[in-house]
């Protein structure tokens, strides 16, 4: 296993994951795809371990192509649209199944939209507006904007303070976010077409009508319940990243999240467990991301299973924040 975790690349493993869903729901086994999340990755992450090639690697300047996050909102939108058409004939259990996994397929495309969001042009624009909708979060390019300027504010999302359960956490980042975004724009525009949230809403309502249009009622539930489920796990992952680590940015110094240091986790979600260093240096591509901050004990799906449990996700994390060690 040492040679594989010496290895920088097989970022292209993350497409493995909306594929295998696309054929899961064509099948009608969703919830055969989710098993697969709850057992087979986790243990697959841990028995590779840790990503040594990103610890003292030189991090290069060369820009590069998004390839790969491109790739997967390709075969991730092929997933969803296999899951509605699913769903329109699909009993409650499968129903039910199929809202779930393409909910969850929908918060892991968040970390390559995220990728594509953060390059320039108006085709990455468009292509990251258009997915942001899918996923069921329309606005969170501004979100993830005044997140990145105001890290370690929970009035921004993402931050938890020491305590709080991630199923506390969840609604109230989403919407102290909302507001926040809300007020940033409200406080910037000179006139309602300069508004970036009001710029969403045309594309917003096309993908909603288009789900709706192709599914009826049963499509528009569908996508609102797929959307919801996105929306937990995209939030409790931002849990993950800054648990407890509040605070202005002079006091939080390089801490201002927690990294994510498991080969696995980082080839499927395509390095965003390098969270420090992407804070510390936005514009920096994901395969040009090394570890520099402090990581959690385990990869992301372990991690996310622990915070489902709050009392084991106090007693994993707890005694790691900053403040316990000095």
């Amino acid at each position: 296993m040492t040679s594989l975790r010496n290895s920088n690349g097989g970022f292209w493993l993350s497409t493995l994951l909306p594929a295998t869903a696309t054929t899961l729901f064509y099948y009608r086994h969703p919830w055969l795809y989710l098993l697969l999340l709850v057992a087979v990755v986790p243990a697959a992450d841990a028995l590779i371990g840790q990503d040594v090639g990103v610890t003292n690697q030189k991090a290069s300047q060369a820009p590069s192509v998004p390839v790969v996050p491109v790739t997967y909102i390709c075969v991730w939108g092929a997933a969803v649209l296999v899951a509605l058409e699913r769903a329109m004939s699909a009993r409650p259990l499968e129903f039910a199944g199929l809202v779930i996994a393409s909910g969850i397929v929908s918060a892991f495309a968040m970390a390559h939209i995220h990728e594509v969001m953060h390059r320039g042009g108006r085709r990455f624009r468009l292509i990251s507006d258009v997915a942001l909708a899918v996923a069921g979060y329309p606005h969170y390019r501004v979100v993830h904007q005044l997140h990145h300027a105001h890290v370690g504010d929970p009035r921004f999302g993402s931050t938890a303070h020491v305590g709080l359960s991630v199923w506390c956490h969840v609604g109230r980042s989403f919407f102290s976010a909302l507001r926040s975004a809300i007020a940033y724009e409200l406080g910037q525009i000179r006139s309602w077409r300069e508004s970036r949230l009001l710029q969403i809403v045309p594309v917003s309502i096309a993908v909603v009508a288009l789900f709706a249009w192709f599914g009826g009622l049963r499509g528009a539930v569908f996508y609102v319940g797929q959307g919801v489920v996105s929306v937990f796990v995209v939030e409790a992952v931002g849990y993950l990243q800054h648990y407890g680590l509040c605070g202005s940015p002079d006091e939080l110094g390089n801490q201002v999240a927690w990294d994510v240091n498991f080969w696995l986790s980082n080839r499927l979600f395509v390095n965003n467990g390098l969270h420090t260093h992407h804070h510390l240096e936005q514009t920096r591509t994901y395969d040009h991301l090394v570890h520099t901050g402090r990581a959690l004990p385990g990869g992301y799906l372990y991690m996310f299973g622990l915070a489902l449990i709050p009392r084991l996700w106090f007693s994993a994390m707890n005694h790691r924040l900053p403040k316990a060690n000095d």
